[in-house]
């Protein structure tokens, strides 16, 4: 028997504390539209304290879909659609009626796993 596991990421965007939640969540799926979903989360990861603080986060998004390679009128069209807002919308209201309160959580098997580190949740793989 093979076993598998299925990552599915899902948006928890933290907006009670980060007036930037939304935004990026919608730069992250704009771009995965295009494939970078990744690529893009890891710049807005590795670059937080910087648009984070600014007024205009758009702009420092904007400048890493280039980064990305993205096609930018599609990057500005999907980060502003209705499909992008429902999604991260549909995946909030998801976490929140299955008790998630922080980031990151991980279920296994659709039950929630507790875990500090990744060799922790190796390990919760292995039982399986």
């Amino acid at each position: 028997i093979t076993k598998k596991v299925t990552f599915v990421f899902r948006y928890f965007p933290l907006y009670q504390i980060h007036d930037k939640a939304y935004l990026s969540a919608y730069a992250a799926e704009a771009a995965g539209i295009q494939g970078k979903f990744w690529e893009m989360t890891d710049l807005l990861f590795n670059n937080q304290q910087i648009w984070s603080t600014s007024n205009d986060p758009k702009n420092f998004f904007l400048n890493y879909a280039e980064e990305l390679k993205l096609d930018i009128n599609r990057f500005k069209k999907d980060f502003d659609s209705t499909e992008v807002k429902n999604r991260i919308s549909v995946d909030l209201r998801e976490a929140e009626q299955m008790g998630v309160s922080s980031t990151p959580t991980f279920f296994l098997n659709g039950q929630k796993v507790d875990v500090n580190s990744y060799d922790e949740f190796k390990v919760k793989l292995k039982s399986l």
